[in-house]
């Protein structure tokens, strides 16, 4: 955003035009995909169809991550390879005396717009996931675990869809006033990074400290790595999981006495037969 040709060389700028869609993707992949993988999970362990305990690895959680790392990356080389961005100085009309141009801006353009069918797809993929994303954190917001992380992720979700709803066409108004559009931009940014930074931290900062007052931990109870706190949407989960696990084990039971009575009657009926 800051490099324009008066720092380095057409050449460079021309690469930092490029590169821009690059940082800003993979940050957000980055960041989000570890949101999206913390829902996914807790929603895996607690909305279980069979109630039991599961048990979510660290290789089911990095999926995500890479199939949406791959996606994007896909897409990236794609247009770098065929329209890449370039920098370009345009003279406004402003001259004086001599004809000199008056007033210049730079900007990173494309040829014949052919970079928007990459736009269009880096948008469908990431807002489709985003969606998804809000959906699973609705999905999750009566769970309640340590530092009360899904109702925080649920707002951070709500919170970059907002941003990029409202800040999307912001950008498309804005793109021809450079000023405008570097505002925008900034602004965007600064408000999904902020609410990542802010929610994720601020709240575990004031847990710690919580925790740290009472000193003991013998109020919780682990679950598949996830400590759930005593909260009564957590003990009304872990007590169906159990009444569920306890019918389970009734049906078992049953079904190896009606077995061994199967096997008695066998058995009489060899010794009959054998009589």
């Amino acid at each position: 955003i800051s490099i324009d040709d008066g720092i380095v060389s057409v050449e460079g700028c021309d690469i930092a035009c490029m590169f821009s869609p690059w940082l800003v993707t993979y940050g957000f992949v980055i960041a989000f995909s570890a949101l999206f993988s913390k829902t996914w999970r807790i929603n895996q362990i607690f909305h279980h169809p069979q109630l039991r305990r599961v048990t979510v690895n660290i290789k089911d959680v990095i999926v995500p991550f890479l199939i949406l790392l791959g996606l994007n990356t896909i897409v990236l080389i794609c247009w770098t390879a065929i329209s890449p961005l370039k920098w370009e100085r345009v003279h406004t009309d402003a001259r004086d005396d001599f004809g000199r141009p008056l007033d210049s801006t730079g900007r990173c353009t494309v040829e014949n717009n052919k970079s928007l069918p990459f736009v269009v797809l880096l948008l469908i993929i990431n807002m489709a996931v985003l969606l998804l994303a809000n959906i699973q954190a609705y999905q999750a917001r009566t769970i309640t675990v340590e530092f009360g992380e899904s109702q925080y992720i649920a707002i951070i979700n709500s919170s970059i869809l907002q941003a990029g709803i409202i800040g999307g066409p912001l950008l498309v108004i804005a793109r021809d006033s450079p000023a405008a559009f570097v505002l925008v931009t900034v602004g965007e940014i600064f408000v999904i990074c902020m609410s990542i930074l802010l929610l994720i931290f601020i709240p575990k900062i004031k847990y710690m400290k919580k925790w740290k007052k009472k000193n003991s931990s013998s109020g919780s109870s682990n679950l598949s790595g996830i400590q759930v706190l005593n909260h009564p949407k957590g003990d009304e989960l872990e007590l169906k999981a159990l009444r569920s696990e306890n019918e389970q084990l009734k049906l078992a039971h049953e079904e190896d006495e009606l077995e061994l009575k199967l096997l008695r009657a066998e058995n009489a009926q060899l010794k009959l037969t054998l009589s």
